[in-house]
């Protein structure tokens, strides 16, 4: 691999020498061009289209899940408590 990119330039500086490959469109780029993402080689281009394809969820729905289970949680701990609490007494 290495030995095939000497050869080659670097699709948007025809100067300068290859020295990565876009794992997206294939295309040889130099050391300024390419950009590591995930530990993947991207030229700018699909770089850019990749970014703009990733969307940022939004972790409000899961929060307010969290919290919900939390205190309908408490409650029935607390109910639980109290009803063994109440049975405990009736024993005694």
């Amino acid at each position: 691999m290495a030995q095939a990119l000497k050869s080659q330039s670097c699709a948007n500086h025809p100067e300068r020498a290859a020295r990565a490959v876009c794992m997206s469109c294939k295309k040889a780029v130099c050391q300024e061009c390419a950009t590591q993402w995930e530990g993947i080689n991207y030229c700018v281009q699909c770089l850019r289209n990749k970014r703009e394809k990733t969307t940022v969820r939004s972790s409000t729905p899961e929060a307010v899940a969290v919290v919900a289970a939390g205190v309908v949680l408490f409650f029935l701990a607390s109910y639980l408590m109290m009803w063994s609490g109440v049975n405990l007494a009736r024993m005694f």
